[in-house]
Formats: C-alpha cells, structure tokens, sequence
C-alpha cells in the first residue's frame, strides 16, 4: 500500500470562470507545477477541491483527470466523502478502479453524531474495500463531528486498510492523542500549516496543506531540512511558510487560493457557487499584502 508522507498539497479544481464547469485540459499543467516543485502527493477533490460542491459524476471525471496527469510521479489520494453513505461507497468504489493510490473520508456532517454513530458510518461506508487504503478526514469546525482516537483505534481494528487520519483541528493535543493513543500502524498527516515543523516532531506523517497547492516551496522544503535533521534552518523555514500560509487565508479562503494560483500562471479559474471570487478591489488589496510578504521571504510569484 501506497501511504501519504512528507508534503501532500489539497489540490484546487480547475473551472471555468463562473464556476459552472470542470476545465479538465488545466488538471496536467497543474499536477506538473505541483510534481516539479517537489511534493509527494496530491488530495484531490477535499475540502480545497470544492469536491462536496460537485455532482458525483464530475467528482469521477475530476478524479481520472488527476489519476491520468499524475501518472504515478506521486501518491494520489481521492476524497470520497458524502453526507450519505451509499455515496462514499460508489465513490471509493469509483476511486479504486479508476486507479488512485487510495483515499479519504471526511466524517459524517451536519446533523451532530455520537461516536458511536460515527464508527458505524466509518464501518458502512468502507465495507468490502479491501487492498485500498483510506484515511479518516477531521475537520470539525466544518462537519461539527470530531474524530476522537478512540475512534480511529475502533475503525482501524476493524477496517486495517483505514491506515491514517487527516487532522485539520489545528488542535495540538487532539494530534497527540490521535498519534499516541492509536496503533502505530495507524498514521497521522496533519493540516495546520503553521505546527507542520511541530507535529513532524511529534510523529506525524506530512501535512496535506491547501496553501502548499500554491506555494509548495517551503513545505517541500521543511520537509528535506527535517528529513536532514537541520532542525535550525528548518524553524526558519517554518517562519517562513507560516507567513505565506496567514496571508493566503491560512488555507480557510479558496477564492484567495484560486486567485494567487492564477497569479502563478494556472489558469484555475473561479469557484463553485455560492463561492465567488474577490471583488477588483479585494484582490488588488490582497495582491498588495501577497507581493509584500513573498518579497519578505524571497519567493515571487512566477
């Protein structure tokens, strides 16, 4: 089984400007920008990816575009979650044969689900998938549900291809918990760009960050100083990272993304409605904030 390490990006989906369609010929120049800037894999169709906006069969055509531009140069992981299970399991079923690597599921939303509940979606939706891993997705401030280790020990004992979880609390603890209090063979990657440094030290995986799908320079390169052990150039790095992570939203903002990303020369488009990009005055400001802060650390934007 193929597992995520190191820098995974949370891909953005290409569009058309209004948002209204999948530009799919964007998907290979995109995944080139991300393979030549160094990254070990790409999460596709997450939270960044507008995935839970698309109907499920753009979700399937998205992802074989992605599958093909990647063509094994990285771990390609697809988010397969839904509010509704049937939905995850035609997703994962989708992912597997069409070739990813394997795949994520975010916790059940919007109605609020005891823990008890939530192992059982976990159990519904992935059985029978075998030979695929999957991680666990939380991300409580959106879905309101949190996936506790208990949790994850108790879907990992019974579905062991559930390999890992994706943390997106930014909560230090709780990816202490979710790293001590599970298996080790259950694995952590984490999305809180500003403690990447911080929970590779504490034993996590990677990170999976949706401002390193516009900026992957300093998480790649983080990641090499930590691999090193040059834990000193490594904090200046993650000053670094941390700056460009605040001003592009700390990755709670597509439109920004979007935007800087267009900036960077990919023609990535507008968002999915209700989403909409910034207004000229919004993006002239932003644009202003953005040169400033990469000119501070020495990146630019081509």
């Amino acid at each position: 089984m193929k597992k995520l390490f190191g820098v995974t990006v949370a891909a953005l989906t290409p569009m058309s400007e209004d948002g209204s369609k999948i530009e799919f010929g964007v998907i290979k120049d995109y995944v080139d920008f991300l393979v030549e800037k160094g990254v070990n894999g790409i999460f596709a169709l997450g939270t960044t990816g507008e995935g839970l906006l698309l109907q499920l069969e753009e979700r399937k055509k998205v992802l074989e575009s992605f599958i093909k531009a990647v063509d094994g140069r990285v771990i390609l992981i697809a988010h397969c979650g839904a509010l509704r299970i049937d939905e995850v399991r035609e997703l994962l079923s989708h992912a597997k044969s069409a070739g990813a690597d394997g795949a994520s599921i975010v916790s059940p939303f919007y109605y609020k689900y005891r823990p008890d509940e939530i192992v059982d979606f976990f159990l519904e939706a992935t059985e029978g998938v075998k030979d695929f891993p999957i991680y666990l997705y939380n991300i409580p401030a959106l879905t309101g549900n949190w996936i506790t280790a208990e949790i994850a020990a108790i879907v990992h004992r019974d579905r062991p291809n559930v390999v890992g979880v994706k943390d997106s609390t930014q909560d230090l603890l709780h990816v202490l918990s979710l790293i001590n209090d599970t298996p080790e063979s259950f694995e952590v990657v984490v999305g809180s760009d500003r403690a990447f440094l911080t929970v590779l030290q504490m034993g996590a995986k990677g990170c999976v960050s949706g401002p390193g799908a516009v900026f992957p320079e300093f998480f790649v390169q983080l990641y090499r100083q930590f691999q090193m052990r040059d834990l000193n150039s490594a904090r200046e790095t993650q000053k670094k990272l941390t700056k460009v992570s605040l001003t592009l939203g700390d990755g709670a903002s597509i439109p920004m993304l979007k935007m800087a990303l267009k900036w960077r020369g990919i023609k990535i488009g507008g968002c999915r409605s209700p989403l909409k990009l910034l207004s000229e005055e919004q993006e002239r400001n932003f644009k202003e904030r953005l040169e400033k802060v990469l000119e501070e650390v020495g990146l630019s934007l081509k």
